[in-house]
C-alpha cells in the first residue's frame, strides 16, 4: 500500500504499514523502486480522497501490471473516507493516532469530525 500525500500530511497520520510515495513519480521510477516488493501482489494506493491517487494509479498500472504485479487499485474515499469510519490511523508508523491532515479547508470538509483535523 502506497500513501500519495505530502510529507506534511503522511506526518499527521496514515495507515500502518504504508510507504509514501511522491505524488508525481513516473511509471519507470516507480517499478524500477519498487519492483520487489510489487510483483506477484496486489497494490493499493490512497490520497485525502481519491484524486491524486487515481492520477497515480492510472499512470503506473500498466508499467506494474508489464512488471508482474496483480493488480493495481485506488483506495475509494482516501484516507478521509477511512478517518470517517475510525479505522485505525497511526503517526510515525506506530503511535495510533485520531487526526488527519484535511489537506486545505475546502478538501477538509470531507473530514466529518473537524476536531481531529491537525495541519
Amino acid at each position: 500500500m502506497f500513501d500519495v500525500r505530502e510529507p506534511s500530511e503522511f506526518a499527521v497520520s496514515h495507515l500502518k504499514g504504508v510507504t509514501r510515495i511522491n505524488p508525481e513519480i513516473s511509471a519507470q521510477d516507480f517499478v524500477e523502486k519498487f519492483a520487489d516488493i510489487t510483483t506477484g501482489k496486489a497494490v493499493i494506493f490512497y490520497c485525502s480522497v481519491g484524486q491524486r491517487s487515481s492520477v497515480l494509479a492510472d499512470r503506473v498500472q500498466g508499467a506494474l501490471v508489464s512488471s508482474g504485479t496483480k493488480t493495481v487499485y485506488n483506495l475509494e474515499g482516501g484516507i478521509f473516507k477511512w478517518h470517517n469510519e475510525r479505522r485505525l490511523l497511526y503517526a510515525n508508523g506506530v503511535t495510533p493516532t485520531e487526526y488527519v491532515h484535511p489537506y486545505n479547508p475546502i478538501w477538509g470538509g470531507f473530514v466529518k469530525n473537524q476536531k481531529y483535523t491537525r495541519y
